[in-house]
């Protein structure tokens, strides 16, 4: 049985009660397992219950036995704290009278102490100055001798006589002479020191640096380092320039290996000798700072040469960014993490010794991109002398524009690690609008070859045009998503580790770094799903889009207008004549044909499909982006030729209300043959797929209307048709 429950603070007995009769009912069934059930639990209850008296009797027991003593016990803590608070008051009461005797005693010791450590001081200063002159004399014999080792240390004992005279009158003489002594002590020490640096003598450089250090000089010390280390980068720089045949990149390759090698060993040395290694790479990026002649006129002189300029410019940014890397990896520790550079400040100057000389070819990278793009641009020979060769050629131009639209990313990239991106982007920019103009003239030369005639490779013609602009835009769209992932891609370099110093190029002003940061925060910013970087571009490639197919679809309706030429306004003459013979105003409706200029409407209509089934029923995904581009209901589920049909069929209409509308007279015959020439019209649109429009089928209404019941057909046509046609057709107005 589980008595645990008893003891919860939700305890329900009814519950409990239940749990565990379903408990029981596992073993056994029916109206006997429920009174055995019952009987058991009883018992059960019943017997923990006298366990349960039995053990309360028992501890009731115990309590009532060690009552006594736990009363006995607290009697006597009772007892014990009183004895202690009388003790604790008696020390006090003893230490607050110790203090009322000893207190002026404390007073006058603590003053005499004072008059003592005084009257010492006087003493010293008194001895010190005694002592002067004759240390003074000491240190002079001592080098006129060139004994350093002895003259430094007079020369501490002479600081240390004045440090202890600071109270005396003339410590500002004794001051000059000890910086008197100072310079001659330099002036001997510096010739063995320079040998000693540039020999790399650990040992003496050490004593040297504890004579510097005794006489607050280190600084001095490190200046003569920091001029030998700049002496031999100087000398490598002029050996690699006169090693050097073709006096371009490996120059600097030659120049740059030296260093590092130079710099390995500098580092360690100058960590063992002075501590850390900050005044060797200040050292060394001032000596690149300073380099004669400078990087750059090297670099200018190669170009000068070169007859591929992007090449050579590759070729010199590879090896400063390799060796910057390199450099890098020593400075901040080395293979060992041995090598202690803690200067954030110094490492930056390094890095930007090693990178910014090539910022002036970083700004003249974008214009000989854009000088190159123009050239490549003016190679292509687009515009032919017919519309077939030219849209022909715009098939082989597209791959060469991106192709070398993507090895100047390349090259922005090799050349510039993209600081120069958002120029050499709007260069793209201006390249892809200069080749886009090209789609415009031949969309100019295609929309002025348009025969009398039909011509179906015309029509084609403007597809596959329409086609490769659509292939062009897709192939723009993917070089901008790859341009705009380059400028994220920087962006985030940048804000990575900002106060750590960066040994790679950098961008050239603030502006540059502000106009980046805002062009980033607008496509993080931006809810669409493709960002645009090429906003000019884009207004254009519409535009282009919207005449090319334009084009298409003047040179497919160009017949239909031919035809629709046919019908000839008629002007009510002096006689009353109209249109239409009044032999014929008895005829029924059946009697009437369709004329011949809207059977030929028809006849092409029917035909037009046939020459747009291979492109437009199931088009190339660009031809129909493109298209959607030109007009968006290509968007819509339909099928693009439908569409199409659907752009023809609706000039077709505008241009037969057109004409129908300079009719200026029809009879009861003339009235019936137009209505049949409509009715034949929109029969052929219905056996396309398309349907009349809603003023010509309200206009074959109002012209089949009786005289007499004119007023009650033209019930729901549009008013200003019911008036025309009703002028039309002379009737009265009622």
């Amino acid at each position: 049985m589980d008595i645990s429950a008893f003891s919860g603070d939700d305890f329900d007995v009814s519950s409990w009660i239940n749990t565990s009769y379903d408990r029981s009912q596992r073993t056994t069934t029916g109206s006997a397992g429920k009174e055995a059930f019952v009987s058991s639990l009883v018992s059960k209850m019943q017997l923990y219950v006298q366990q349960i008296n039995v053990a309360l009797e028992q501890t009731g027991g115990q309590v009532v036995k060690n009552i006594p003593k736990v009363i006995s016990d607290a009697s006597m803590l009772q007892i014990e704290s009183g004895l202690l608070k009388q003790r604790m008051n008696q020390v006090q009461r003893e230490i607050a009278h110790l203090q009322t005797e000893t207190g002026d005693c404390m007073v006058s010791l603590e003053r005499l102490d004072g008059i003592k450590q005084r009257l010492q001081s006087s003493k010293q200063c008194l001895q010190e100055a005694d002592g002067w002159g004759k240390l003074a004399g000491e240190l002079e014999d001592l080098l006129e001798k060139s004994d350093i080792e002895a003259s430094s240390g007079k020369l501490l004992s002479l600081q240390k006589s004045l440090v202890a005279q600071v109270a005396l009158h003339g410590h500002a003489e004794r001051e000059n002479q000890v910086e008197y002594f100072k310079n001659r002590l330099e002036a001997l020490v510096s010739p063995s020191v320079v040998v000693a640096l540039r020999s790399m003598d650990t040992a003496a450089c050490r004593r040297y640096v504890g004579i510097f250090e005794g006489i607050n000089r280190l600084a001095q010390l490190k200046q003569y380092y920091r001029t030998v280390l700049k002496t031999f980068v100087q000398e490598q720089w002029a050996g690699a320039i006169e090693g050097s045949e073709s006096g371009g990149s490996d120059v600097l390759k030659e120049f740059y290996d030296n260093l590092l090698e130079l710099l390995k060993n500098h580092l360690r040395w100058s960590c063992q000798c002075f501590g850390d290694a900050t005044d060797c790479v200040l050292a060394v990026a001032e000596a690149l700072e300073n380099l004669d002649p400078t990087r750059e006129s090297i670099v200018r002189s190669a170009l000068k040469r070169a007859t591929d300029k992007f090449w050579t410019l590759t070729q010199f940014s590879k090896v400063n960014v390799s060796s910057g890397t390199l450099i890098e990896g020593w400075v901040r520790g080395g293979p060992q993490q041995d090598i202690r550079c803690e200067d954030e400040s110094v490492i930056d100057r390094l890095a930007s010794s090693l990178f910014v000389f090539f910022g002036i070819f970083l700004k003249e990278y974008p214009t000989l991109e854009n000088t190159q793009l123009e050239a490549a641009l003016q190679s292509l020979t687009i515009v032919g002398t017919a519309p077939a060769d030219s849209v022909h050629n715009l098939e082989s131009a597209n791959d060469k524009i991106m192709r070398w639209a993507t090895e100047a990313m390349t090259r922005c990239q090799d050349i510039t690690q993209n600081c120069a991106l958002l120029s050499v982007g709007s260069v793209l920019q201006n390249y892809l609008l200069s080749y886009l103009d090209q789609y415009n003239k031949v969309q100019k030369q295609l929309a002025a070859s348009q025969p009398n005639q039909t011509d179906w490779n015309l029509l084609q013609l403007s597809v596959v045009l329409l086609q490769y602009l659509g292939t062009f835009r897709q192939a723009v769209h993917e070089l901008e998503q790859t341009f705009i992932e380059n400028v994220q891609t920087k962006h985030d370099q940048l804000a990575s580790n900002a106060s750590r110093a960066r040994f790679e190029y950098r961008l050239h002003t603030k502006g540059e770094v502000n106009e980046l940061r805002k062009l980033v925060a607008a496509f993080q910013a931006s809810t669409e799903p493709n960002r645009e970087f090429f906003t000019e571009f884009h207004p254009r490639m519409k535009r282009t889009c919207e005449d090319i197919h334009d084009t298409m679809l003047q040179i497919a309706f160009s017949p239909i207008t031919k035809h629709f030429k046919q019908i000839e306004p008629v002007s009510s003459s002096p006689a009353g004549a109209t249109v239409g013979s009044s032999a014929m105003d008895a005829l029924p409706d059946y009697s009437y044909a369709p004329q011949e200029y809207i059977t030929l409407i028809s006849q092409y209509l029917l035909t037009l499909p046939q020459h747009l089934e291979p492109l437009l029923l199931s088009p190339a995904g660009v031809l129909k982006a493109v298209l959607e581009v030109a007009d968006h209901r290509y968007a819509s589920n339909r099928p693009c030729a439908d569409v199409f049909l659907a752009l023809v069929v609706e000039e077709s209409e505008a241009l037969y209300v057109e004409q129908i509308e300079n009719i200026c007279s029809l009879n009861a015959s003339g009235a019936k043959q137009l209505a049949t020439d409509i009715e034949y019209f929109g029969s052929v649109l219905e056996e396309m797929g398309q349907s009349l429009g809603a003023n010509l089928q309200q206009t074959v209404k109002l012209l089949r209307a009786p005289l007499d019941s004119y007023a009650s057909a033209a019930t729901g046509c549009d008013p200003e048709l019911v008036a025309a046609i009703r002028q039309k057709r002379n009737l009265m107005s009622c």
